[in-house]
């Protein structure tokens, strides 16, 4: 009786596994599909609970069957998990949409990052997160705490593109965006803007542990300052981290294949 037990138990575990994976794939495209703007946004929202409550059964931070949309990475050791993705909103301006896993609970991220001035320079906490769909993790240290450093892309609209340095850590057990880890800056985030036309590398060689990242330019000096009309240099920099800090590196060849 007892196996009998054990095997209806595998099978309907299986089959909740199976059936998480269709819904979430076909309500991504109910939501896609949705032509009205202020509808599409409030199912996107609707998905986003249903999917945290998804997330928090699982006791440690694991890959969900989901679809490449959806960006997951996790910690080293597997208690941090960070899911993002993006649904189109208008103009081709893009919403964002983000679930922190840990061992204290689940946080859904609340995107600010339209119309927020000053951003670079803030701290924000899971109800004001400067969006964007992360796609590399680098466990980093602040103050013997463990932090870790993401890789983002942040779609503006039709005209430019952004890529991010975040930071993220824990205070009193609650996710923390930003902080004071780039030498001789006063930024608590490196945001990059550079025309949607152009693209821009962004990466971390584990071989070198670095980030490297191209140097951006004016198309035409006349548009000094205006971001949406740089394009990418032939040249790039990088951050190494060493002493709590990342620290600037100029003049650093880059490896198409990375």
């Amino acid at each position: 009786m007892k196996y009998k037990i054990f095997i209806i138990t595998v099978i309907f575990s299986v089959y909740n596994t199976v059936f998480a994976q269709i819904n979430i794939q076909n309500e991504l495209n109910k939501i896609l599909s949705t032509e009205n703007v202020e509808q599409r946004i409030i199912l996107a929202d609707t998905f986003c609970v249903q999917l945290a409550k998804m997330i928090r059964i699982d006791a440690t931070a694991k890959k969900i069957d989901a679809p490449k949309r959806i960006s997951q990475l996790f910690s080293k050791d597997k208690t941090v998990g960070i899911y993002t993705w993006s649904i189109p909103a208008e103009r081709g301006i893009y919403k964002y949409y983000g679930i922190i896993k840990s061992p204290k609970g689940i946080f859904i991220l609340q995107d600010v990052n339209i119309n927020s001035e000053n951003i670079a320079n803030k701290k924000l906490t899971s109800g004001a997160w400067y969006g964007a769909v992360y796609y590399d993790i680098i466990e980093t240290n602040i103050d013997g705490k463990n932090a870790y450093t993401l890789l983002g892309n942040n779609l503006q609209g039709i005209l430019s593109n952004r890529k991010i340095i975040d930071v993220l850590s824990f205070d009193d057990e609650k996710p923390v965006f930003g902080a004071d880890i780039f030498e001789n800056q006063d930024y608590y985030r490196l945001i990059f803007e550079y025309n949607a036309r152009s693209s821009m590398h962004l990466v971390y060689e584990k071989d070198r542990q670095m980030i490297i990242y191209s140097l951006l330019v004016p198309i035409n000096p006349m548009f000094e300052g205006d971001y949406r009309f740089y394009v990418s240099d032939t040249s790039c920099d990088g951050l190494i981290y060493k002493n709590g800090k990342w620290t600037l590196v100029e003049g650093v060849p880059f490896e198409r294949g990375n």
